[in-house]
C-alpha cells in the first residue's frame, strides 16, 4: 500500500515537471521565430559610387553605403553583415580598405570574414543595439569594368537582392571620371526586381557632373537594383585574369593529355606482359586433376581468383581427413529456439606438411592433439592471427616456390618516367594559373592529371607475373573450373582422363575421391552451389556412403544431400567469417547579372 502511493506521488512530480517543460517550450519555439536577427528593415539605401582609371588604365571604384537600419526594441540584434563577391569576371574584385562609421563619423566596430567566395563585413559587437542606427560603409574595389564586344561596361549590382530586409527608399550615384564621362557610349540601363523577374527603371544623367543617378522604393526582400554603364572598348585595360592566355590555360591540359597517353602505352605493356606470361608454359607440362602440392591458399594467387580461402582450406583439410566437420545443437538464448553449429574435430594432424596449413590448423587446434575439437568461437585470437598469417603469407609463398616472379617492364618503366616528367610541368603551370577561373579546363586537367598518375604508378613499379610453371598450374587449375561448368557427359569424359592421369587409381573410388577433392576449389573460385549440387547427384545415383569427412550427410537433418551440403557450407563460411578477420548597358540584362552586390542580413 506504501508503495502504491509513493508511486502516484512519483508520477505526479514527474507529470508536473513534464507539464512545466511544455508550457515553456511552446513560447520559446515562438520567441525564437520572433526575435530572428533578419526581422528588420532598412529606412533608406544610399550609394555612391567614383569610378575612375588609376595610371595602368584599369577601373577602380570607391564606394560609399549608407545604410540606415530599424531594429526593434528587444534584445535581437547586434548591428549587421554586408557581404561582397570576392571575384568579377575571372578577376580578384574584393573590398579593400574598408571602414565603418556611424552618421556622425564615429567609427564603428566590425569584423572581416572570407568564406565560399564573399568577403563579410560583420559590423557590430556584442551589445545589442535598438532602433534606429546609421552605418556608413566604405571600400574600395578594383577592376569593376568588364569587356564586352560592344563596349567597356559598369554592370554591378549596387543593392543586393540577396537580403531579406525590406528597403522603404534605395538611391545610388555613380561618378564616372573625365575620361571615362567622355568615351560614354550612350548606352545605360538600369533593373529592378529579383533574378527572375526584372524590370526596367529609371537612370537618369548629369552631363555637366558626369553622374548617373537612380531612385527606387519601396524594395521587398529578395528584391535588388542593377546598373549598367557602357563606354567605348578598349577605353579600360583589362587584368590578365580576363586575358586569354594559351600557356596557362590551354597547355597545361596538353601537357597532360600526352603524360596520360604516354602512361597508358606503359600500361598496356604491363598488361601484355602479365598476359603473356599466363600463356607460357614453355618449361613445364600441363597436369589434370589437383596440382601436386597445391592447396587453396596457393591456388587463390596464381588463378587470380579467391573467392574465401579459409573456408575452402578448412573443406581442404576435411576431405583430405585432417578434420571431421561436426554439428552441435544449442538453444538461443533469447529466442528460445535450438540453432545448429559447425564443430571441427581433428582426426590426422600427420597428414598437414604445408607450413601454411599448419599455421592454420594451430590456430583451431593449438595442442595438434587428435580427437580436439574447434567450434568457431565469436572472438578467438589465435584463430584470427592464424588466419591473418597465412592469407598474408600465401602471396610470398607462390614467389618462394616459384610459381610467380615479380618483374618491371623496362619500356612500361620508361614510359612511366617520362609521363611524370610531362606532369611536373603541367602542374607548375596549373598552380600559376590558379587565380584564373579556368575552371572546365582545370578542372579536367586535374581529374586526368589523377588517372594519369594511376596509370605511372603502374608502369614504374613490378608486378607479379606467372612464370612457366605457374602458368602451367593456372592452366591445370582452369580445367578443373572447366569441369566445374560442364555438362554430366563432359564431366565424366573429363573425370576419366583425371583418373587415367600417373597419380590417379583407376577405379570407382577414384571418382568419389576426385568429387570431394574439388568441393574446397569451388568454393576458392565461387562455384560452390554448382558443385554441390553435382556432388549431391553423384552420391544419390551411386548411393554411395556419407563421406568420413561429413558423417551427416544422410542424416536427415537438412532433407536432401544438396541441401545438408549447402547448408553445412553455409554454416561453416558464417562461423569463419565470425570468427576471423574481415576486409548589360545595351539592355537585356536583369538584377543580379552584374558584379558587385553579393548579400546583406542581420547580426
Amino acid at each position: 500500500m506504501t508503495w502504491s502511493v509513493a508511486m502516484r506521488k512519483s508520477f505526479a512530480i514527474v507529470a508536473g515537471v513534464l507539464a512545466c517543460g511544455v508550457g515553456v517550450a511552446v513560447p520559446a519555439v515562438a520567441d525564437d521565430a520572433e526575435h530572428d536577427v533578419e526581422n528588420f528593415q532598412f529606412s533608406r539605401w544610399d550609394l555612391s559610387y567614383d569610378v575612375s582609371l588609376d595610371t595602368q588604365g584599369r577601373a577602380i571604384a570607391e564606394v560609399t553605403e549608407q545604410l540606415h537600419a530599424e531594429f526593434p526594441e528587444v534584445d535581437q540584434n547586434r548591428g549587421i553583415i554586408r557581404s561582397l563577391p570576392v571575384r568579377y569576371h575571372s578577376a580578384p574584385a574584393a573590398p579593400e580598405n574598408i571602414s565603418v562609421t556611424d552618421e556622425a563619423g564615429h567609427e564603428v566596430p566590425f569584423e572581416v570574414e572570407d568564406e565560399e567566395g564573399f568577403r563579410s563585413i560583420l559590423v557590430g559587437d556584442d551589445d545589442f543595439v535598438h532602433g534606429p542606427e546609421t552605418y556608413v560603409i566604405r571600400y574600395t574595389l578594383d577592376d569593376v569594368m568588364h569587356a564586352t564586344d560592344q563596349a567597356d561596361e559598369f554592370y554591378w549590382d549596387v543593392i543586393p537582392s540577396d537580403r531579406g530586409q525590406v528597403i522603404e527608399n534605395a538611391t545610388a550615384q555613380i561618378r564616372l571620371d573625365p575620361e571615362l564621362a567622355s568615351a560614354l557610349t550612350g548606352s545605360a540601363a538600369c533593373y529592378v526586381g529579383t533574378p527572375e523577374d526584372s524590370q526596367s527603371c529609371d537612370l537618369e544623367f548629369s552631363e555637366d557632373e558626369a553622374v548617373f543617378r537612380v531612385a527606387e522604393g519601396p524594395l521587398p526582400g529578395g528584391h535588388g537594383l542593377t546598373v549598367a554603364i557602357g563606354v567605348d572598348p578598349g577605353t579600360v585595360t583589362q587584368p590578365p585574369e580576363r586575358h586569354d592566355n594559351f600557356l596557362l590555360d590551354v597547355v597545361p591540359l596538353l601537357l597532360v593529355i600526352a603524360a596520360t597517353l604516354v602512361a597508358g602505352f606503359g600500361a598496356l605493356a604491363v598488361w601484355a606482359m602479365v598476359r603473356r606470361h599466363r600463356s607460357d608454359t614453355s618449361q613445364a607440362s600441363i597436369g589434370y586433376g589437383i596440382p601436386e602440392q597445391m592447396n587453396p591458399l596457393l591456388a587463390g594467387p596464381i588463378a587470380g581468383k579467391s573467392h574465401d580461402p579459409i573456408v575452402a582450406s578448412i573443406l581442404d583439410l576435411a576431405v583430405r581427413g585432417v578434420v571431421r566437420i561436426e554439428e552441435t545443437s544449442q538453444t538461443s538464448r533469447w529466442l528460445k529456439q535450438t540453432e545448429t553449429k559447425p564443430v571441427l574435430r581433428l582426426l590426422a594432424p600427420e597428414l598437414v606438411e604445408d607450413p601454411q596449413e599448419r599455421v592454420l590448423l594451430r590456430g583451431m587446434f593449438p595442442e595438434l592433439v587428435p580427437g580436439e575439437t574447434f567450434d568457431f568461437p565469436k572472438d578467438s585470437k589465435p584463430f584470427r592471427h592464424a588466419t591473418e598469417s597465412v592469407i598474408k603469407a600465401s602471396g610470398e609463398a607462390v614467389l618462394e616456390r616459384g610459381y610467380l616472379v615479380k618483374k618491371r617492364h623496362r619500356g612500361a618503366a620508361l614510359a612511366g618516367w617520362s609521363a611524370l616528367a610531362l606532369l611536373i610541368p603541367a602542374t607548375v603551370l596549373l598552380i600559376m594559373g590558379i587565380s584564373r577561373d579556368n575552371n572546365a579546363m582545370g578542372g579536367i586537367s586535374v581529374l586526368l592529371g589523377m588517372v594519369c598518375l594511376v596509370l605511372i604508378a603502374v608502369c614504374v613499379t613490378t608486378h607479379r607475373v606467372l612464370t612457366p610453371r605457374g602458368a602451367a598450374v593456372r592452366q591445370q587449375l582452369e580445367r578443373m573450373q572447366q569441369l566445374m561448368r560442364t555438362s554430366d557427359a563432359e564431366r565424366l569424359e573429363m573425370l576419366q582422363s583425371f583418373s587415367n592421369a600417373p597419380r590417379q587409381q583407376d577405379d570407382e573410388g577414384s571418382y568419389l575421391q576426385m568429387y570431394d577433392r574439388l568441393l574446397p576449389y569451388a568454393v576458392q573460385f565461387g562455384r560452390e552451389k554448382e558443385w554441390t549440387k553435382v556432388m549431391a547427384t553423384t552420391y544419390t545415383q551411386y548411393n554411395w556412403s556419407a563421406p568420413i569427412w561429413y558423417p551427416l550427410l544422410f542424416s536427415g537433418r537438412h532433407g536432401s544431400a544438396e541441401s545438408a551440403l549447402g547448408a553445412m557450407l553455409s554454416s561453416v563460411s558464417s562461423a569463419a567469417s565470425t570468427a576471423s578477420p574481415t576486409a548589360g548597358s545595351t539592355g537585356g540584362g536583369a538584377v543580379g547579372g552584374g558584379g558587385g552586390g553579393g548579400a546583406a542580413g542581420g547580426r
